[in-house]
Order: structure tokens, then sequence, then C-alpha cells
């Protein structure tokens, strides 16, 4: 089994071409900036970990995602509707508990939140989700994707390890209200972001990302962002079918108190060249005293152009996906 934390307690770092099954993360050698050990019944509350898993199309978009920050919890499980501009959402902050969980193996993952009316379950390839007026099922086949696996340090003493893995052929049911729609591949895709680490204690990020069937046919996942993982390397990539094109470090440029005006996204070597236009959007702002988190999640269309390693241009035209503005203490 290969693990990101060695025998001596050291992390791994860097962009991985192999699975990294166990992210053992309590083997690590954690200590302060001063060189004190911290002990591991401490250690146990100072990792977070976060699984988001999305499906894309031109009608609909449905989010996912169980956090777990060990002294608290999060879960939010929307669908939205981009012909009536219509979302329906169900979230729960919690206490931890044994209905909360993720199992730190990325790639056979286990995340499950249990809270009053929200039940998430995704494990086997498969995704369970339901709420308020909002049910979502599907099996995943992500035998021939390709995920950007990474580990980058994090302040002094801590790392971030995550797995994008974009797009995913999948195939289920959406209920939104009373409707029931039937979705498969490839008019319909997903993607994943599982994340794990000892992330700095103030942070802030930008992200895109894309899961989607060009007019042409071929595939193409996106993941680009700023802000976290670019100590030494990026997670910033895309994929067209299934094949990475790795990019450099990113600029999001938009407006912060005006959202829903176009975002222009580039990248440093010219790989990438987006605009972003906003339609929806879903968020939090909390503010307690040792937690905060201004989030802001945005579904909209992309337009621009993807250069590939080989120099092939890629048109990118009224292309579903997501955009965020995320700024954490924790």
């Amino acid at each position: 089994m290969n693990t990101l934390v060695d025998n001596n307690g050291y992390a791994q770092y860097g962009v991985f071409d192999h699975v990294i099954d166990h992210i053992n993360y309590m083997d690590y050698r954690l200590e302060t900036p001063m060189g004190l050990a911290i002990p591991n019944f401490l250690k146990k509350f100072l990792p977070n970990q976060f699984h988001f898993f999305g499906v894309i199309s031109s009608e609909m978009m449905v989010g996912i995602a169980v956090v777990d920050l060990k002294y608290i919890t999060n879960g939010f499980f929307y669908v939205y509707d981009m012909d009536s501009n219509l979302l329906l959402e169900t979230k729960k902050i919690s206490l931890p508990s044994d209905d909360i969980l993720i199992d730190p193996y990325p790639d056979k993952f286990v995340s499950i939140f249990k809270c009053d009316e929200l039940f998430i379950e995704m494990k086997d390839n498969s995704i369970y989700a339901k709420g308020k007026d909002i049910l979502f099922e599907a099996k995943l086949s992500p035998e021939n994707s390709n995920p950007l696996r990474i580990c980058t340090k994090s302040g002094y003493n801590g790392w971030i390890y995550t797995q994008k893995t974009t797009p995913i052929p999948v195939e289920g049911k959406i209920h939104f209200k009373d409707k029931q729609i039937n979705i498969s591949s490839p008019k319909y895709m997903g993607l994943m972001d599982w994340t794990c680490g000892y992330m700095r204690r103030e942070t802030f990020w930008n992200w895109a990302s894309i899961a989607s069937t060009l007019p042409d046919g071929k595939t193409l996942g996106l993941n680009l962002s700023c802000g976290v993982n670019e100590t030494s390397f990026t997670e910033n990539a895309f994929w067209l079918n299934n094949k990475m094109t790795k990019i450099d470090t990113v600029n999001f440029i938009f407006k912060k108190y005006e959202m829903f005006t176009p975002w222009h996204i580039t990248s440093n070597d010219k790989k990438v060249d987006l605009y972003f236009q906003p339609k929806q959007q879903r968020g939090e702002l909390v503010n307690a005293l040792i937690l905060a988190s201004k989030f802001t999640q945005l579904m909209g269309t992309f337009e621009g152009e993807l250069k590939t390693e080989s120099g092939e241009i890629i048109k990118v035209k009224e292309c579903p996906g997501w955009v965020e503005d995320h700024y954490a203490k924790w």
C-alpha cells in the first residue's frame, strides 16, 4: 500500500502518477514552527478533510459535499435547474458524530453525512444524497479517468493532499421537487474533489471546474485554483479525452463585490484564456470565535480557449461549470 506519510513521519510532496492509497495523516510528524512535537490527542483535531462531488449538464447541476474539520462538520446537497434558474439546497452544520466521516482512502472513498433531513453517502463508486424536495443517486465509471494527485507544503509545518478527477461518466437519476430526471453520460458528466491535510489556519482560494462533453464528442475536464496548493507545484490542469495538460499558475480576475459580472481566468503559460458568466450562486457566511467562512460558489458558463501540450487550440463555448471564492479560518 502506498501511503502519503513515510515510516519516519515525513510527507511526500509533488505530483503523483501513481495511486496514493492511504492519506495516513496521523502518522505525520507534526510540530510547531519552533520544533515542539504536537501530541496525538491534539493532532487529531488539526487536519481538515472535504469531499465534493458534482454533476454537470447544460440543463442541471448537482453539488454534494462532506466537510470534516474534526471539531465541527458540514454537509450540503443542492440541485440547480439552469432553465428555470431555480436552486434547491439542504445544508447542515453539526458536531462530529459516528454518522459523519471521510475515510482517508481517496481511491476507495467512503464519505458519509447523516444529520436530520440531510443524508449523503459516497462509496463504492456510488453517490446517494437526499434533502428536502431533492434526491440524487448515481453510479460512477471512473476506470478511464486520469486523476490529478498532488501534495504541497502548507505554511511552515503543514501540507495539503488533493485529488481531482474530471470528467467522470455517470448514470443515475435526479428527483427535483415533483420531477424525476434520468441522467447518463455523455450528456451528464461528473467530477470529484477529495482533499485532506494540515492546512493553514487562515486560507483562501479561487477555483474553477468543468466536466463536459464538447460538441465534437470529445470529453473535457478542467480544474484551476489559486490560493492553495501552489508551493512548488500547482493543482491546475485540463483533460481532453482524459489526456491531461498540466497548467502553470493561474489568475482569477473578478469584482469581489459584483460577483455576477464576468470572471476572466488566465494562466501564466498562456494555455488558459477563459471567461465565466455567473448565473446562480450558493454560499455561506460564518463568523464564530474560532471558525470563519465566507464562501461563494457560482454556477454558470465558460467561453474561451485552452491550449494542449501539442499546441492544439480547444474552443470552449457555453460550457457549464463552477467558480468559487472562499476565505476560511479553521
